[in-house]
């Protein structure tokens, strides 16, 4: 019994430590994310603030046809 009580415990100690780095490393990626999160909201905030009026529609637009239509031919 002895000679497995040191196994154990460094089998622990070791799942414990690794436990922690993946913790660790996903409350890290979580707080990455909100960070990005927030920069992206405030930018979205300043394009509405800032968006662009109205503008007349160019001539190449405008001459072309308001419904398209297309055929498929089966070959063989």
């Amino acid at each position: 019994m002895d000679a497995q009580d040191p196994f154990n415990f460094s089998r622990r100690i070791f799942l414990t430590e690794a436990m922690s780095i993946v913790i660790g490393f996903g409350i890290f990626l979580h707080a990455c994310d909100n960070v990005e999160l927030t920069e992206e909201r405030e930018m979205m905030a300043v394009t509405k603030m800032n968006a662009v009026p109205n503008v007349a529609m160019p001539p190449i637009d405008r001459s072309a046809p308001l419904k398209t239509e297309t055929a498929t031919f089966g070959l063989g």
